[in-house]
């Protein structure tokens, strides 16, 4: 999906009629079903306007090489002018396979000079392509808009689209006046003399080169905006992939205390690109940003409000300044995009090899499979080359090159109960003999043999964390019920007696530890948030899903706050 313009026109509804004034870029393709004048023919041959022998296919696009074509001045006059009861309103118009986007404004006419020619409405509109999102209808709405009540506040101060206008209807008379072999179009010049249609020039291309835009109409209203389709997508990749802010705005919702922030500028470079009156907030927790900590602790150190940061953290991933990321630390694991680009001589390689003077292919081919921050540095090396590794690994990140899984965990009881039972009914109903435990083969021992070959993680050394069971310490079942949380008791019999014959769940403290915990293993919450909200050392909640590994199993996975980009792809392909 492109979301670039096609084009961007200015016209009015006044006293000289309905005018196009404006229109960027002015410059159709040739021979578009319109008959040119070749110079130095004859002016008294017989005009042939169409040759019968030539068999010319029909026009079925408004779009050729990027560009607004089929639609003559007077046309767009036409069909963008609109009544006064439209005004004040989002204009959207479609037509074949384009469409236009406007925001159509009324003035009043007692404030226009005597005399001069009186704008009553005018209407700037962004040409799209027809089949782009609603959300892009949106964005160029909201810009547009912007432009618009920009335009209409200089007008009441200082009669500023009324001279503008004047000037654009000038060289189109200038223009118009000319032989009629003259060729010469009247917007190359209408940009040399008019600051709006400059301002508008500008929009335009940066539109389309980076999707902000920053300018002053007039010098003085700020214009402010950003295409998130445009800004969030992976540079240099085969499959461009383009972000919905729906999207975003489900990933920020995600957003918790213990997630961090990594700038995608340099702290400096991001402080001069403020506006003037941007909030003081802002530019404290840019000061403080680091990737080592959690939103919790810039909070602290900026003296913000936790929300405060949650609403500066949103704004800056919106507008493409900043990322989401767990804090850096070396229990980390990270692994290579699904989406990166990987080609030897792409500008990436060419940047990572002047930064770090070394081979970006090398890197990343280090993190071909899940490996932890801190394996895949080199203890022998000296700090400086430890440090290196982590920034390395830091502009990976800011490049969307690497994504961090996370571990989850899921509460998974053996199903070799629940078949034995089924199985003795099954014998019971049919006359045959029950076949003795010791003889079954269950499901459960034969996943334990294949789970090595999983993603999941290897819990070693189990005899230093379990406790022996003693019959001292041992309780009845029913009496360790009595302390389970509610939470257990929505468990079937089968599932809750498979709990409680784990060896460690004769231990009350291990039993109430994983009873508090057995919330979070439905596979919605990894280990950092565990331990984030639980206040839990990750020796200690590493210890009890040991204990009790029989009934749980662990999965790798993106967090939702952080994989914008690749859940777009995933729910693309």
């Amino acid at each position: 999906m492109n979301t670039d313009p096609l084009a961007i026109v200015v016209v009015t509804s006044g006293t000289r009629g309905d005018r196009l004034l404006f229109r960027y870029p002015s410059t159709e393709p040739t021979n578009h079903g319109v008959f040119e004048k070749s110079k130095g023919s004859n002016p008294y041959a017989v005009k042939v306007t169409e040759d019968i022998n030539v068999k010319k296919e029909p026009v079925t696009s408004c779009i050729r090489d990027n560009t607004l074509v089929g639609f003559s001045d007077s046309i767009l006059a036409n069909i963008l002018a609109v009544k006064q009861d439209l005004c004040r309103k989002p204009f959207d118009l479609k037509i074949d396979d384009v469409r236009f986007v406007g925001y159509p404004m009324s003035l009043d006419p007692s404030k226009s000079k005597p005399g001069a020619h009186q704008i009553i409405s005018f209407n700037i509109t962004f040409v799209l392509r027809a089949n782009v999102t609603s959300s892009v209808i949106q964005c160029y709405t909201d810009l547009v808009k912007q432009i618009t009540v920009a335009i209409h506040h200089e007008e009441e101060r200082c009669q500023y689209l009324s001279s503008q206008a004047k000037i654009m209807l000038a060289v189109h008379d200038e223009v118009a006046a000319m032989p009629e072999d003259s060729v010469e179009s009247p917007y190359a010049a209408i940009l040399q003399k008019c600051t709006l249609a400059s301002c508008l020039q500008t929009i335009f291309e940066d539109l389309g080169r980076t999707g902000l835009v920053h300018l002053f109409i007039n010098k003085w209203i700020e214009i402010w905006f950003c295409l998130p389709h445009k800004i969030h997508q992976i540079p240099d990749s085969s499959a461009v992939l383009k972000i919905e802010p729906e999207i975003i705005q489900k990933c920020l919702e995600c957003l918790r205390p213990y997630h961090g922030v990594l700038l995608l500028e340099e702290k400096q470079v991001l402080q001069d690109s403020l506006p003037m009156d941007c909030s003081p907030s802002l530019s404290r927790l840019i000061t403080v940003c680091s990737p080592q900590q959690s939103l919790q602790v810039l909070s602290q150190e900026a003296d913000l409000t936790l929300s405060q940061v949650f609403h500066i953290v949103g704004h800056l991933v919106y507008w493409g300044k900043a990322t989401i990321i767990y804090p850096l630390c070396e229990t980390n694991v990270y692994v290579l995009s699904p989406v990166a680009n990987t080609y030897t001589n792409s500008d990436l390689s060419e940047q990572f090899k002047k930064l770090f003077n070394l081979s970006l292919c090398g890197q990343l081919a280090e993190f071909s499979y899940p490996v932890k921050l801190r394996e895949s540095k080199d203890v022998l090396n000296p700090i400086k080359q430890q440090d290196q590794k982590v920034k390395i690994v830091l502009w990976m990140l800011q490049h969307q090159l690497l994504i961090q899984l996370h571990t989850y965990v899921i509460f998974c009881p053996p199903a070799s109960r629940r078949m034995k039972k089924m199985s003795e009914d099954m014998c019971r109903s049919s006359g045959m003999p029950i076949v003795p435990e010791e003889e079954c083969v269950s499901v459960s021992d034969i996943a334990s043999v294949n789970s090595d070959e999983s993603l999941a993680l290897s819990y070693q050394g189990t005899s230093q964390f379990s406790k022996s069971p003693s019959s001292d310490g041992s309780l009845a079942s029913e009496d360790r019920f009595l302390s389970l949380h509610e939470e257990l008791y929505n468990l079937s019999k089968e599932e809750r007696d498979c709990i409680l014959d784990i060896p460690a769940a004769r231990t009350l403290e291990d039993l109430k530890l994983f009873t508090r915990l057995f919330p979070y293993f439905r596979g919605d919450h990894h280990l950092e948030e565990i331990m984030y909200y639980e206040n839990l050392h990750r020796s200690d909640l590493m210890a009890l899903l040991d204990k009790f590994r029989s009934v749980l199993i662990t999965c790798q996975y993106e967090d939702p706050a952080t994989s914008f980009t690749h859940m777009d792809h995933h729910q693309n392909t």
